[in-house]
């Protein structure tokens, strides 16, 4: 287990150059630090793991290279394309970790099992998505008071308004998508009850959290603390993942079938 080790002390030194760089605001170079943490697991993932799982090693990739796109300097032009091609790389991310987890999952036999906990948890989505989307509304261009068609609206108003409509719809999708990740992870858990699931479940846990805090945050440099403590779940979340990518199936879980 040394290479753990060596993972945890490049984390644990990055982390205090994260909080160094947040209390000097210097925020491009703690972006830069966030963006980070993911290529460093996948690099470590794939050069120390002799047995790498096929869709958790696109979905580290994927994630990695999005995250680094996020941080090419382009003209303004451009940011609009940089947005929309990071952001479909995450959501094809999480699709394909969710497609790994949830393909060895029988369903058949877990929905009338869990039924009402399955319930539950499509009604609790439903009205996370709907807040979300009724805040997105009205806190983007849409709070304004618009006509009610676009054909009705100023010439240099359409392409923002479609432009702003484009970004809410993908944003909508990624929550979406976030979500199914934690709820198929969290049915996963309550199927096999082992070590390896619950790493999967904490570490979708702390994604959706650090989510949450990323929409709450429109401004890095407004509240450090905040910052930070979204760092941390990425950092935790991620390193979750990992474990549970490299630990063993022990013999008391081989009544499960594993991922």
């Amino acid at each position: 287990m040394k290479e753990i080790h060596y993972l945890l002390i490049i984390l644990f030194l990055l982390s205090g150059m994260y909080v160094l760089t947040e209390c000097m605001s210097l925020f491009y170079f703690s972006q830069a630090i966030t963006a980070l943490i993911v290529p460093v697991i996948t690099v470590f993932y794939l050069v120390t793991c002799k047995r790498k799982i096929p869709y958790f090693t696109t979905f580290l990739i994927l994630y990695s290279v999005a995250y680094l796109f996020t941080l090419i300097d382009v003209s303004e032009i451009h940011k609009f394309l940089t947005y929309y091609v990071s952001n479909l790389m995450f959501i094809s991310a999480y699709i394909f970790l969710i497609y790994g987890v949830s393909k060895n999952i029988p369903f058949k036999g877990v929905v009338p099992r869990f039924n009402l906990t399955i319930i539950i948890l499509i009604l609790l989505n439903s009205y996370v998505l709907y807040n979300l989307w009724s805040n997105d509304f009205s806190s983007e261009y849409f709070f304004r008071e618009l006509p009610d068609t676009i054909e009705k609206l100023p010439t240099e108003d359409v392409p923002l308004l479609r432009e702003t409509m484009m970004s809410i719809l993908l944003e909508f999708v990624y929550n979406l998508v976030v979500l199914v990740l934690l709820n198929v992870s969290f049915i996963n858990y309550l199927y096999k009850e082992n070590k390896r699931s619950m790493l999967l479940f904490i570490g979708s846990l702390c994604v959706v959290f650090s989510e949450v805090i990323q929409y709450a945050i429109f401004f890095p440099s407004d509240v450090i603390i905040l910052n930070v403590i979204c760092f941390l779940l990425i950092l935790v979340g991620f390193l979750c993942f990992y474990l549970f990518a490299i630990h063993s199936i022990k013999k008391g879980a081989l009544t499960f079938k594993t991922i």
